[in-house]
């Protein structure tokens, strides 16, 4: 299993992000792989094409119904109040949606993240595809 980050996606399926090629091939490395994604990451992957890359409505709606078609998607709600324990008891600060990744990962065992934040190197348990 492997959890994919939001930047992770939005450089799979926008051509013009910097990371593009990369995430085809890892994507294409780790395809045998059980690709899991959460509510949260499709929330924040379509906010970013909608308000920070401005992409038009049919591209917006194209990913949304990739992103539900092709990877397990994990309902993440539940795992918000440790999200926030994390968030407080832990000096490294990043976005509550990437606290939110890590609490499931670590809460479910789920060992892999493919991202290009760094943010994610040197947490327990977690190893970055990059």
């Amino acid at each position: 299993m492997i959890f994919y980050d939001t930047n992770f996606l939005v450089s799979y399926y926008i051509e013009t992000e910097n990371h593009h090629e990369r995430a085809l091939e890892i994507d294409k490395d780790i395809k045998n792989k059980k690709k899991i994604i959460s509510t949260l990451a499709i929330a924040e992957t379509i906010n970013l094409l909608t308000n920070k890359l401005k992409l038009d409505k049919e591209m917006i709606k194209a990913v949304y119904n990739e992103l539900n078609e092709n990877y397990t998607i994990l309902e993440d709600h539940k795992f918000y109040n440790e999200t926030v324990e994390n968030i407080t008891s832990n000096e490294k600060r990043m976005p509550f949606f990437d606290y939110s990744y890590v609490t499931l990962m670590q809460e479910l065992g789920i060992e892999e993240i493919a991202t290009f934040d760094k943010h994610f190197d040197n947490i327990a348990g977690i190893v970055r595809i990059y």
